[in-house]
């Protein structure tokens, strides 16, 4: 402190790198750019976070893990949060990024990539008041049980054609594909009868 002037420094975060991560030498210049203080993997006790790069068995979670990947999607989401870690990471993380994914494991935090928080979101949002009809929830729970097409269309005493047009229609308005996420966004949102 010079003339009652405090210098401000920002938070050092301490590393531990699982041997298979200081491997990766874009990801750990870029760690200590953070700035970060990055240690051996045998000292992950002293340490804040511990970056591995599989899912490991969960631990006594005094060390939060993050996960390096090279791809973050919702299988990858799933299986980390299965594992009990505390975040994934990118191995191509910019400097911005690393620290806003430490910020918030530090905080407390399960950071997600926006593009995956938006897709989530979307399938878990209930759908509004109105957008199944009665024929919709039948068709539905025709298909949950496993009939076909040709079966429901009978039953609807319509065409095959007319079911087919009418399913494109609600699968679009659940937000997915086709019939197995149609009836699985269908499910979630208690749109199935019991």
């Amino acid at each position: 402190m010079a003339d009652g002037i405090r210098t401000r420094r920002s938070p050092v975060c301490t590393i531990s790198l699982a041997a298979d991560v200081t491997a990766d030498q874009q990801l750990t210049e870029t760690l200590q750019r953070v700035p970060a203080r990055l240690v051996p993997d045998d000292h992950q006790a002293d340490a804040d976070i511990r970056l591995i790069s599989q899912p490991e068995p969960a631990s006594d979670g005094r060390v939060p893990r993050i996960i390096v990947t090279d791809a973050i999607d919702e299988t990858v989401l799933r299986a980390a949060i299965q594992s009990g870690a505390a975040a994934l990471i990118p191995h191509d993380v910019t400097v911005e990024a690393a620290r806003a994914i430490l910020s918030a494991v530090a905080a407390g935090s399960f950071p997600i990539p926006r593009h995956l928080a938006v897709a989530l979101a979307t399938r878990l949002e209930p759908p509004p008041a109105g957008v199944l009809s009665d024929r919709d929830r039948i068709i539905l729970d025709h298909l949950a049980r496993g009939d076909t097409i040709a079966t429901i269309a009978r039953r609807l005493e319509c065409s095959q054609r007319h079911t087919r047009r009418h399913l494109r229609t609600r699968w679009r308005t659940l937000g997915v594909d086709g019939r197995a996420q149609g009836l699985v966004a269908a499910a979630r949102q208690g749109l199935l009868n019991p």
